[in-house]
């Protein structure tokens, strides 16, 4: 368990939120942390996509390609 400091601001938001969302204060906060971090990995993730992208590791596929490979799966 960590203990975080927040300043009155944010926790006055916070509490109007959990309120509104019948739910406590430190279930809405691990909630709202633990998606803001699934984000941030998800943005980390596409980066190093979009970067082998502008190496030329890997190609984008056309609408098109994408749907004729679908057909190509073996059963």
């Amino acid at each position: 368990m960590t203990t975080l400091e927040i300043d009155n601001e944010t926790t006055a938001l916070l509490a109007e939120m959990a309120e509104q969302e019948h739910t406590d204060l430190a279930k809405l906060a691990n909630r709202l942390l633990i998606e803001a971090l699934e984000d941030w990995q998800d943005a980390r993730a596409a980066d190093e996509v979009l970067a082998g992208l502008e190496r030329g590791e890997s190609k984008l596929l056309s609408w098109d390609e994408v749907k004729a490979g679908l057909y190509d799966v073996d059963d």
